[in-house]
């Protein structure tokens, strides 16, 4: 169920390299050179210009630019992809070094692009607004509000019943440790029956640590552990349903507040078999208090199931919303909302 992204290059043992006998004299330090500074000096006493070792990389299979050897000798950029950790095993013959005479002076692969960041406090209160109910429930716990982890992917599954009320949701997460040491993430969910009591939640990858409702908002909030902490890159799959007690009006919505960017969401509703929706829809919203955009319909297939697929998704909330041919759940809310929509004004 987990995965250690990316490469780590060996190491020496003893945590350190003896230069003179991984580089040329002219190399030799007290400490390891860098890799950068390594490289720059290897190839100046092989006497191989940038695009001579290029072709000879080519020749192995390896597709390397003269500019992307010229940024690693100046520390511009490093190797990163395996790719290019190819290409630096292949530099160590080329060059006339030992093995591990530049990948040992690799540091550690570090987690890639927009999602190496944290989801800060200021960013997810830019999602669920000031004051938020998310914010009350949580109290001194919403400034760290799963900042270890990033979600990856989300795919949620929604069965309805025969009336067009919620039967139960299934969730899945693939999440990312952006630091070592996440144990545990949490998950909001609103319900519009504060007085509804809590929904039956069940784990299946994963361990319920804990399973809670705000009184005053009536949303609820489950602890999902992921049974030790994380290393820094490190992925873990989470898959939890939620059954709960019908609303008594059909289900005119769902969706779901993506707090970071995150690669893809997909939201999947099974209708009942014989009833179908007049007009199905997904759309997108900046905020909990911004209006819909981006509304774009759905097709219902021959199932009786449609789907909402949104990739390379940026912080907002994404939805389906649908309505019945007699028109009855048009302003009917959906009792389970997923975290980042605000409850709607109380009467």
């Amino acid at each position: 169920m987990t995965d250690t992204s990316g490469l780590t290059p060996s190491k020496p043992n003893n945590g350190e390299t003896d230069t003179e006998s991984v580089l040329s004299p002219a190399l030799s330090v007290a400490r390891p050179a860098p890799f950068a500074a390594a490289l720059r000096e290897a190839v100046r006493l092989r006497g191989l210009p940038l695009d001579r070792i290029c072709e000879r990389l080519s020749a192995r299979g390896i597709r390397l630019t003269p500019a992307t050897l010229s940024y690693w000798q100046r520390d511009r950029t490093r190797p990163e992809r395996s790719d290019s950790l190819r290409a630096v095993v292949a530099l160590e013959s080329i060059l006339d070094l030992p093995p591990g005479g530049l990948s040992a002076l690799l540091p550690p692969q570090r987690p890639r692009g927009r999602r190496a960041a944290r989801t800060d406090e200021h960013a997810t209160r830019r999602l669920y607004g000031q004051e938020s109910w998310q914010e009350q429930a949580l109290g001194d716990a919403f400034a760290d509000f799963n900042r270890d982890i990033v979600v990856l992917l989300t795919r949620e599954v929604l069965h309805l019943d025969r009336r067009g009320c919620v039967r139960h949701l299934i969730v899945n997460h693939l999440v990312r440790a952006v630091a070592d040491g996440p144990e545990q993430m949490m998950n909001l969910h609103f319900l519009d029956d504060p007085d509804g009591g809590l929904p039956e939640a069940t784990v299946h990858c994963g361990r319920l640590e804990s399973l809670r409702q705000d009184a005053a908002s009536g949303g609820v909030m489950l602890q999902i552990g992921f049974g030790r902490p994380l290393t820094l890159g490190e992925t873990m799959a989470v898959e939890y349903e939620i059954r709960a007690d019908p609303y008594d009006r059909p289900t005119g919505f769902h969706e779901r507040g993506i707090r970071g960017n995150q690669d893809c969401y997909l939201l999947h509703v099974y209708f009942p078999h014989d009833r179908r929706p007049a007009l199905c829809q997904s759309y997108y919203r900046e905020n909990s208090s911004a209006p819909q955009r981006k509304v774009r319909p759905l097709a219902v297939d021959t199932s009786g199931t449609a789907h909402l697929y949104a990739a390379q998704c940026r912080q907002g909330i994404y939805g389906m919303s649908w309505r019945w041919p007699d028109d009855s759940s048009s302003q009917g809310p959906s009792r389970l909302r997923l975290r980042g929509t605000a409850p709607p004004a109380r009467q």
